[in-house]
């Protein structure tokens, strides 16, 4: 059986890096999303240019949402990991103790 270990830091790093990507995207969604097609000048090259920016604005935030799920799935990871790492550090104490009480 091996040992299983969490690299804590790193998985803090991660957390933070999903965290903000939400918050880095945003600007550049919102100017996405506010693009003018008609400064394009020709109409077929103006509509590309509007389905474009809000493309882009939705996919942007679709990668704000996944990163929100990533996020909280993180959590739960972590919380759980240092709770087993509680949990399995107890009972190595009291089976110590106890096998040092039979003698």
């Amino acid at each position: 059986m091996g040992d299983l270990y969490v690299d804590g830091p790193m998985l803090d790093r991660v957390h933070g890096h999903l965290s903000h990507m939400r918050d880095l995207l945003e600007t550049p969604a919102k100017k996405m999303a506010s693009v003018d097609g008609a400064a394009m000048g020709a109409d077929e090259l103006a509509r590309r240019m509007d389905d474009f920016g809000h493309e882009w604005h939705y996919g942007i935030g679709k990668l704000g949402e996944f990163s929100h799920g990533a996020v909280t799935a993180l959590e739960k990871i972590k919380s759980t990991f240092e709770k087993a790492d509680t949990d399995l550090a107890k009972a190595l104490t009291d089976a110590a103790k106890n096998k040092g009480d039979a003698k």
